[in-house]
C-alpha cells in the first residue's frame, strides 16, 4: 500500500501540489520522522476523537499530545479518544496507526494546532506506514482554510496530568 486512495482523490480533486516522501516501517508518526530524517514538529500526526455526535481529528506536531480540555473549548465537543475500531471504520482503505491528518478526506472535521503554521514544510501519513505526504505551508493553510484552530497540543512534559491526553 502507498498513499491511500481517497486522500490521493481528495488532494487531486483540490487541485492540491504534493510530493511523497518514502521511510522504512514506522509504527508512529515521531518514528517516521525519525526515519525520514526529518524535525518531529513538521511531522504531523492525527488523533481521531469522538463526541456524542461525530468523529474529528485533532492535528498536531508528532512530539505533542493532545490537550482534550482545550479542544474541547475549542469545537464545544465532549471529546474522547476514538477506540481502534471506531478509527478502523472511518479509514477503511488506511493501515491502522497511519491516519491522515488531511481527514476531511474522510468527511470528518479536523482542528488543527496552530504551532503547525511555524513551519515552510509539513508531512502527514499517507494512509500506511512507509509513506508521508509532503506539503508546503500555503497547500496545508488552502486545505485547512475552513477548519477551527487554536492551541490544542504540548509537549509531553508540560502536561500537568496525563490523563488530558
Amino acid at each position: 500500500m502507498s498513499v491511500s486512495t481517497t486522500l490521493s482523490s481528495y488532494l487531486d480533486n483540490k487541485a492540491c501540489h504534493y510530493d511523497t516522501v518514502q521511510h522504512s516501517f514506522s509504527s508512529t508518526a515521531g518514528e517516521s520522522a525519525l526515519l525520514a530524517d526529518l524535525p518531529k514538529k513538521q511531522v504531523v500526526k492525527a488523533v481521531v476523537v469522538h463526541d456524542c455526535n461525530r468523529y474529528m481529528v485533532a492535528a498536531i506536531p508528532s512530539m505533542n499530545k493532545l490537550m482534550l480540555p482545550q479542544f474541547s473549548d475549542l469545537t464545544g465537543a465532549n471529546a474522547r479518544l476514538a477506540k481502534e475500531h471506531e478509527i478502523k471504520r472511518i479509514f477503511g482503505d488506511c493501515e491502522l496507526g497511519a491516519v491522515p491528518a488531511i481527514a476531511q478526506a474522510f468527511g470528518l472535521e479536523v482542528v488543527w494546532d496552530e504551532v503547525l503554521k511555524e513551519d515552510d514544510d509539513l508531512y502527514i501519513e499517507a494512509g500506511d506506514h512507509r509513506n508521508l505526504i509532503h506539503l508546503k505551508q500555503e497547500q496545508f493553510q488552502k486545505l485547512m482554510a475552513q477548519n477551527p484552530h487554536g492551541e490544542i497540543s504540548c509537549a509531553p512534559e508540560e502536561l500537568y496530568d496525563l490523563s488530558h491526553c
